[in-house]
C-alpha cells in the first residue's frame, strides 16, 4: 500500500473522481503487472492546516477527513515525469473497505 495525501478547500471531492499526480517512478511500481503482492494507492484529502485535520491528546488520536483508494495495476504513465490518475470517490478507505480488499486478495482476486 502506498499512502499519499493532498489538500483541497473542502473535505469532500466535488465529483465522482478527483485527480492525484504521481511521479512516474512511483506509478510504475504501483502499476506493475503481473504481481505476487497486490498494491493499492491510498490518498487522504486533508485541509491545508494540520490543526484542522489532526488532533492528539493523552487519550485519543483524531484523524479527520477521508481516505480514498484505487488499484493502479496496468495504469500507463502518460506524462513525461508525472502522471495524474483519477481516484474514485466511491472507494472510501475505511475498515470495511480494508476487510473487503483483504478478502478478495485472500481468495486469489485483485484488490
Amino acid at each position: 500500500m502506498q499512502l499519499k495525501s493532498t489538500y483541497q478547500l473542502g473535505p469532500r471531492p466535488p465529483g465522482p473522481t478527483f485527480g492525484f499526480t504521481l511521479d512516474n517512478d512511483h506509478l510504475v511500481k504501483l502499476a506493475r503487472t503481473p504481481v505476487s503482492v497486490h498494491k493499492i494507492l491510498v490518498v487522504m484529502i486533508v485541509p491545508r492546516t494540520q490543526d484542522d485535520w489532526l488532533r492528539a491528546g493523552p487519550d485519543h488520536l483524531e484523524l479527520r477527513h477521508c481516505c480514498y483508494w484505487t488499484n493502479l495495476a496496468g495504469h500507463p504513465a502518460t506524462g513525461r515525469r508525472r502522471t495524474t490518475v483519477r481516484i474514485p470517490t466511491t472507494r472510501v478507505f475505511d475498515d470495511r473497505a480494508l476487510r473487503e480488499i483483504m478478502t478478495r486478495v485472500g481468495a486469489g482476486g485483485r484488490p
